[in-house]
């Protein structure tokens, strides 16, 4: 049975992932971005400059741009010699989302879900005095709530 007084009182920072978060430079390759998704079961990486949090590239982004290149961001489409044309540039910085939405560790899962539900995102940034501090999965809120 689902715990409806845990998603009350459970926070963000009790649920988050915190360890091992791969982040990008927004120099780095979209294909280096690409190989971590898979390579790591993810469907967001952090887009970090130093330590001021830029965006982030989501994994749902990079398939629309493959179906319809008009639909990145920048609009812009590198080419490369070999295929004639590629779908993406050459860094992050032309795919990742800038619009962000970010959960505090103190939000509760509550909150988090309802803001994961309203971005319409399965994943979202945990922020803490303008440093990233974790990541929360919709699928973490989920186990949350069934774990006994």
């Amino acid at each position: 049975m689902v715990d409806m007084k845990k998603i009350r009182q459970t926070l963000v920072k009790d649920v988050m992932r915190t360890k091992n978060l791969k982040k990008l430079k927004p120099t780095d390759s979209v294909s280096t971005a690409i190989k971590w998704l898979c390579n790591n079961e993810l469907t967001m990486l952090p887009v970090i400059d130093g330590k001021e949090y830029l965006g982030e590239v989501v994994e749902s982004d990079l398939l629309k741009i493959v179906i319809d290149p008009r639909d990145m961001p920048t609009r812009q489409i590198m080419s490369e010699p070999m295929l004639g044309m590629s779908f993406f540039p050459e860094s992050v910085r032309h795919v990742m989302r800038t619009h962000n939405v970010y959960l505090s560790p103190d939000d509760t899962l509550r909150q988090a879900a309802k803001k994961m539900y309203t971005a319409k995102a399965g994943v979202l940034p945990v922020m803490e005095g303008g440093k990233l501090v974790g990541i929360l999965y919709s699928d973490d809120v989920i186990a949350r709530l069934v774990k006994k």
